[in-house]
């Protein structure tokens, strides 16, 4: 009965095709470089990585992950203490903060290697999810701001 069973269970299994489904989530990038290609990155933010955390220790705050990478073959990035800027559905434009932590996953100042990826999270203290984000602005400077392109990844 046994044998019968599994090999029932067997056909069946076979009978129909096996879907490997891959997760693809959307997020928000931008290339970024010169014409020279000195600098040249892809910054890129992760809105399913949107995590909202509260302790005692410290106030409340939302954080998100970022990747950039450097895809320069030769020229170390140096990432200074760049801004995101995140305009809200609500119309509410936030900011990041810089927080206490001087080290990765947080710290906001490192170098790049040529043709490798830094990941980063961005800290905000207003609560928001994936789905309240309207648009995302990269602030190197004054004068270097940068749309993000929002990709649904699809």
């Amino acid at each position: 009965m046994f044998k019968k069973q599994l090999l029932f269970s067997i056909l069946f299994l076979t009978s129909f095709p096996v879907f490997s489904q891959e997760v693809k989530y959307p997020y928000y990038y931008q290339v970024v470089n010169n014409g020279d290609k000195t600098v040249d990155f892809v910054f890129g933010l992760y809105p399913a990585t949107i995590h909202y955390t509260e302790g005692k220790d410290f106030p409340p705050y939302t954080s998100v992950r970022t990747a950039i990478f450097n895809k320069s073959s030769k020229d170390t990035l140096k990432w200074r203490d760049f801004k995101l800027d995140i305009l809200l559905k609500s119309g509410k434009l936030i900011s990041n903060y810089v927080p206490f932590s001087k080290t990765a996953p947080y710290g906001c100042n490192y170098a790049v290697a040529a043709d490798s990826t830094a990941y980063q999270l961005y800290c905000f203290h207003t609560r928001f999810t994936r789905e309240e984000i309207d648009k995302v602005w990269l602030l190197m400077s004054e004068d270097e701001i940068f749309s993000l392109t929002y990709d649904k990844n699809e």
